[in-house]
């Protein structure tokens, strides 16, 4: 900011006049955090006995106009099923158990009911990150540092709490982390919407907050779909059209990244029917040639 202002005042004979009615002094303002918009998973480890909560957000961040030029603000947000979703975590191998949140933390029982949103400040590297998360209807607290080795793209030191009192009384630690684009291609077992098995290869594309996955099966009778849908963090809701003995129908499936024994990997499941949600197979990152 400095700067930019000094190259201002040696360019321009107005600015200098400018600054000498003000006794020379800098235009004022408080510094910004640099931006930390983008896609983060926090998890949220229950210290009451309850398992962990993987809060997937795609993190939206304002600006502020400082000498005319739009600065992050370090005021955060998200909302609505395309900018935060909630995924129920086995604390023991950190593999996906379900979606829509693990709400209240000791049942282990997932909900998609109520309203998910985010609101919270991080003001500089280094310094505190706090907000507040509303799961299934039911609000809690975030407080945290911004990673100054990491340059802000972690989380650490934090804690979170119940805000109010409710069906979901929980509390424990936190951890969170920019995750980058889910790209790559996959391949393994998977159940077809039509209910048999193939062998598929899956090509997944991310894009501006959309992430597109091409499906094609190996079996004697090739078959290919696409789905595409809002990602947020490593969980994503996508919709696609399929086949099913020649008529076409609409179909919905859910899906996370994980490291399965260590190993990248996708876990979808196919939730078509909302009432009766189906895994689907568990794929895998194949090396680069």
């Amino acid at each position: 900011m400095i700067k930019r202002v000094f190259a201002a005042i040696v360019l321009s004979a107005l600015a200098v006049a400018m600054m000498s009615c003000s006794n020379g002094k800098p235009p004022t303002g408080v510094p910004a955090t640099p931006g930390i918009a983008g896609t983060w998973e926090f998890l949220a480890v229950s210290s009451n006995g309850g398992g962990t909560t993987g809060i997937e957000v795609a993190l939206q961040e304002g600006s502020v106009l400082i000498n005319g030029m739009p600065e992050p603000s370090g005021i955060v947000s998200a909302a609505g099923i395309s900018q935060i979703a909630f995924v129920c975590i086995n604390s023991n191998t950190g593999d996906v158990i379900s979606f829509g949140g693990n709400c209240p933390g000791q049942s282990g029982v997932c909900s998609m009911v109520g309203g998910n949103t985010l609101n919270g400040t991080a003001r500089a590297i280094g310094g505190p990150f706090t907000f507040t998360y509303t799961e299934n209807g039911n609000a809690f607290t975030v407080s945290g540092m911004l990673d100054s080795q990491t340059q802000g793209l972690v989380l650490v030191n934090g804690t979170y709490n119940t805000q109010t009192s409710g069906t979901c009384t929980d509390s424990g630690s936190v951890t969170g982390v920019v995750v980058p684009k889910l790209t790559g291609t996959y391949t393994g077992q998977m159940t077809l919407p039509d209910g048999t098995a193939d062998s598929v290869t899956a090509t997944l594309s991310q894009s501006s907050g959309n992430l597109t996955v091409g499906i094609v099966g190996t079996g004697s009778e090739p078959t290919s779909f696409s789905l595409t849908g809002p990602v947020t963090g490593h969980a994503f809701a996508l919709q696609g059209q399929f086949n099913v003995g020649g008529t076409v129908q609409p179909i919905t499936y859910n899906g996370y990244y994980q490291l399965t024994k260590g190993i990248p990997s996708i876990y979808f499941v196919n939730s078509t029917d909302t009432a009766n949600p189906a895994y689907a197979g568990t794929l895998t990152l194949q090396p680069q040639q």
